[in-house]
């Protein structure tokens, strides 16, 4: 028996909400009792994009009507599988046509009991979109790569003359050892479905999303502490009155002494996004500046600044490992769900809906998409890589 779902008692349940979901005749209470059924388990989720998916409805039918229907549908009764009022005559065609809350409820036991699984040919089996998780690249000052993913705890030698630590958790953190080095560049990079979190020279932490670069000295000079980023990061930058701490992004600056504030510079993203949590930042370009409260939030998009309130856990969800979408736009989902799932967002029909939702970024792809598709205004469909967008 399968996790989350009770045989034979849920099944006549869940074959009537889902189908209710199918016609579009469930109530709210009902869509509520149905997406508690399937957040209990990824196996219940799967279940439930395989019977709702256009174009396994057909399939199904068909693979229903292929088996001995009568029989299966009799051991299913004895197995208390339906609660019947009255007896029925049974008989292929009757039971193709007379209900698809009886075939779906059939399906379920069939797909979930020994004797019963479906099987499936190797060129029908179906990539699935997996989370990302930690993983960069690190590039030392004679431009050697280590690929931190694949690299064992401990020490990471380098020919920089600092100590730099990879510890089991995604994280990298750096030393100071009093042994005499140059200042040479060193950059953490990030692929679509990586993150991680590096400890710079000065006690500097930094968080970094997917997609993204930072650029930093193995050692900080006497006056100040610059790094430059590409993508997004969340700094806590250490305390240090005698050097300021600037953050580059191409020809915007932030300047800092010591605060926590995020970062969103990605090239495919319309505009810089600095959030400040705490502290006190700058954030210049060309000749204009200003200067954030926390809790405030600049956009710069080419020379206008635009200052707002903004929702800071929602920002930093990201680095808290979870996905926090407060009334936004679909390609700004759907843009965070390419990076971190790495996937090909394709846009079948032009979605204009504004959408909340608030879910861990271990979880599977179809979990996010369907409390999307609960809103009413957006479908998806997943073809092996891509997420098909349709009304």
């Amino acid at each position: 028996m399968k996790e989350g779902l009770n045989i034979p008692q849920d099944a006549q349940r869940i074959a009537y909400l889902v189908a209710g979901y199918i016609r579009k005749t469930i109530t709210e209470a009902e869509h509520d009792e149905l997406d508690d059924w399937i957040s209990a388990s990824d196996h219940n989720l799967q279940l439930f994009e395989e019977l709702t998916d256009e174009d396994n409805i057909a399939a199904n039918l068909a693979w229903m009507d292929g088996v001995d229907s009568e029989a299966s549908y009799k051991k299913l009764v004895e197995r208390g599988a339906f609660k019947l009022q009255r007896k029925v005559r049974f008989n292929k065609v009757w039971l193709v046509a007379a209900s698809i809350l009886l075939l779906i409820a059939a399906f379920i036991f069939y797909k979930y009991t020994a004797k019963g699984k479906k099987p499936r040919d190797k060129e029908d089996t179906v990539q699935v979109i997996q989370p990302g998780s930690n993983k960069a690249t690190l590039t030392l000052g004679d431009g050697t790569k280590v690929d931190l993913n694949g690299l064992r705890v401990g020490v990471i030698e380098n020919p920089d003359n600092i100590t730099i630590h990879k510890t089991d958790n995604g994280t990298l953190y750096y030393e100071e050892n009093g042994k005499p080095g140059n200042f040479v560049q060193h950059t953490l990079s990030t692929p679509v479905g990586g993150q991680y979190k590096v400890t710079l020279p000065d006690g500097t932490n930094v968080w970094l999303n997917a997609a993204s670069s930072l650029r930093y000295p193995s050692r900080f000079n006497d006056s100040e502490r610059v790094v430059t980023l590409t993508g997004e990061a969340y700094f806590e930058v250490a305390k240090d009155a005698k050097k300021s701490f600037y953050v580059f992004v191409d020809d915007l600056a932030v300047e800092v002494h010591g605060t926590h504030f995020n970062v969103n510079g990605y090239i495919d993203e319309p505009s810089v996004v600095t959030t400040l949590l705490e502290g006190s930042v700058e954030v210049l370009k060309n000749e204009s500046s200003k200067i954030l409260s926390p809790g405030e939030q600049v956009t710069v998009r080419g020379n206008r600044f635009t200052v707002a309130n903004a929702d800071t856990a929602a920002v930093v969800a990201w680095k808290n490992k979870i996905f926090k979408f407060v009334n936004a736009p679909i390609d700004v989902v759907m843009r965070q769900v390419q990076r971190w799932y790495n996937a090909e967002v394709i846009y079948q029909d032009n979605v204009t809906g504004h959408f909340n939702a608030t879910l861990d970024r271990s979880e599977p792809i179809e979990k996010l998409l369907h409390y999307l598709e609960a809103t009413g205004q957006v479908h998806f469909k997943i073809k092996n890589d891509k997420i098909i967008i349709m009304k």
